[in-house]
């Protein structure tokens, strides 16, 4: 697909500007269709609800730790359907990071055995 260059250039200084702060998404189709369930105490809207707000606050406190590659790629995921979900986007930051961490070499200490 060919982009024009002066589209790229419109374009890019959005994308990176959307890295920089957590997205703002409405939560009110991922959450309408939620069930009531026994353990959300019948009431899945709401506990839907929180948990969306919670993931939220925790984005926002935590943004900046993750990587902007990273964050591009995970709102980008999570905005692919109809129903975004905060708590998608974490899931996703925090898998990112953690399987960042466990391909990195250890370091080795000990006697050399």
């Amino acid at each position: 697909m060919f982009v024009p260059v002066p589209l790229v250039g419109l374009v890019l200084p959005l994308m990176i500007a959307a890295a920089d702060q957590v997205p703002s998404f409405d939560i009110n189709p991922t959450c309408t269709g939620a069930q009531a369930t026994a353990g959300a105490g019948g009431k899945g809207t709401d506990v839907c609800t929180r948990s969306e707000l919670g993931a939220r606050d925790q984005l926002a406190q935590q943004w900046t730790q993750f990587q902007p590659d990273d964050r591009n790629r995970c709102v980008a995921l999570t905005t692919m359907t109809r129903m975004p979900s905060y708590v998608q986007v974490l899931t996703c930051l925090e898998m990112a990071r953690d399987a960042r961490v466990l391909t990195q070499p250890r370091e080795t200490t000990g006697t050399g055995r």
